[in-house]
């Protein structure tokens, strides 16, 4: 005995645990000269058994499970052996195990876990009679509580892996929601963004409304005068009462009419063919070598309106040399942004309210633009999260907290570059940093 029992162990070394539950189950088959050996997990719930290694005649074959009722497998889950020497399945008749495998005699012992409780049986079938009982019980035995361990570990680890499964399947669900709101609330950004970018526009048109009225009605009075003094002349003709003096006095004052209609009908042209350009450029994002002074002054002249309100002017101070490849659009977005939260936010008074902006090339294609209102400030605790989106202090007034961080995105993204908030004895300024696409311009 004591050599197969050194043969078993030396076959079982290095296995995995269901490798090692076929081997040990074939080599104690045949240790105990059995037909069939299993070991089985049992189902208390169920009070079933399900093998999970099945050794017949020398061979694996597959598992089964069936039930404990009406067998002699149901005294060895009393943590007792059980051994039928002979006429084990005329005892139980009901057994199909036992029937239709034409099993004569039947051992079996408990698998029982560190509470010594039962966890499954390990089972020897014979179709003649056992003639080493005594021997067949000790290796049994011996072997049991390594089986045991065995189907704790195996039993473990489906568990762990069942665990991991559910866990992966709740991750890819999250992700999957996490996915459907993040993709939510990007497409409400987007619209929110949409929204500042029309509500921005809107400035815009309430603005070119109030410029353009006054050359229109510059215009519309000079045409009045002008009809007016039409009239008069043709009454004189029709009448044969014309002078010389009112013919010079008429050609003067159409002339003097004529010259300040055509101005202010100009005027109005060049006011309605900015916002145009403006409203148009920030909707179609397209590359464009631009002087970036005459744009900026551009963008400054459509919102004179708006300045004009809050007695605000502009100082802007750039090159007339200065060129980029670059999204106009992108920066009238910028500007108008910019300039609107100074009127908005940053003045409480209508005296001596003034914004300068600066712009340098500073070589390698790298422009810095820096944004200075003399306005009221800001907390400074608040400007570490001014470029936060919906972070505002204006709540009160409307404010949707976007405007910085629409700002702060179209620089980095748009203009690859960068932004920041300074501090300084000379009030706060926004500087930010943007890269000419292409070339040196």
């Amino acid at each position: 005995m004591e050599q197969t029992v050194c043969d078993i162990i030396e076959s079982m070394s290095n296995r995995s645990a269901e490798d090692f539950l076929e081997q040990i189950s074939l080599q104690i088959a045949k240790a105990v000269d059995a037909d069939y050996l299993f070991a089985a997990k049992i189902n208390k719930s169920k009070n079933t058994a399900q093998t999970l290694a099945f050794a017949a005649d020398g061979q694996l074959t597959d598992n089964v499970e069936y039930s404990l009722a009406d067998t002699p497998c149901a005294k060895v889950i009393e943590n007792s052996v059980c051994c039928y020497p002979e006429q084990v399945a005329k005892t139980f008749p009901d057994d199909k195990l036992l029937t239709d495998r034409n099993i004569n005699a039947y051992l079996a012992v408990p698998l029982l876990n560190s509470q010594k409780e039962s966890i499954g049986l390990l089972v020897a079938l014979y179709s003649k009679s056992i003639t080493n009982r005594q021997q067949s019980t000790s290796i049994l035995q011996l072997f049991s509580g390594r089986i045991a361990a065995e189907m704790h570990h195996i039993e473990c680890r489906d568990k762990l892996q069942s665990a991991n499964t559910q866990l992966e399947q709740e991750a890819v669900k999250r992700r999957a929601s996490l996915k459907n709101t993040l993709s939510i609330l990007e497409y409400a950004k987007t619209k929110l963004v949409e929204s500042e970018k029309l509500a921005a526009l809107g400035d815009l048109v309430a603005g070119i409304a109030h410029e353009v009225n006054t050359p229109l009605g510059i215009a519309v009075t000079t045409h009045s005068i002008m009809e007016s003094e039409y009239k008069q002349l043709n009454k004189k003709i029709q009448g044969n009462t014309l002078k010389m003096s009112d013919m010079q006095s008429y050609l003067s004052t159409v002339a003097s009419s004529l010259e300040l209609q055509v101005h202010n009908l100009e005027r109005a042209k060049e006011i309605l063919g900015n916002f145009k350009l403006t409203a148009a450029e920030q909707h179609i994002l397209e590359l464009e070598n631009i002087n970036i002074r005459d744009y900026y002054q551009r963008i400054i002249d459509t919102l004179r309106s708006s300045l004009k309100k809050k007695s605000a002017s502009i100082t802007l101070n750039a090159s007339a040399q200065l060129h980029s490849m670059t999204y106009p659009g992108v920066h009238a977005q910028i500007l108008i942004n910019l300039i609107n939260n100074s009127l908005l936010h940053g003045f409480n008074n209508n005296d001596n309210n003034q914004i300068s902006i600066d712009i340098k090339d500073k070589g390698g294609n790298i422009f810095v633009v820096d944004y200075h209102d003399n306005g009221i400030g800001i907390d400074p605790k608040a400007s570490d999260k001014i470029f936060e989106p919906f972070y505002t202090t204006a709540k009160e007034q409307g404010g949707s907290g976007l405007g910085m961080s629409i700002i702060h995105s179209l620089v980095t993204e748009r203009l690859q570059g960068s932004v920041e908030l300074i501090n300084s004895d000379l009030g706060i300024h926004l500087r930010f940093h943007f890269n000419s696409q292409q070339g040196d311009n």
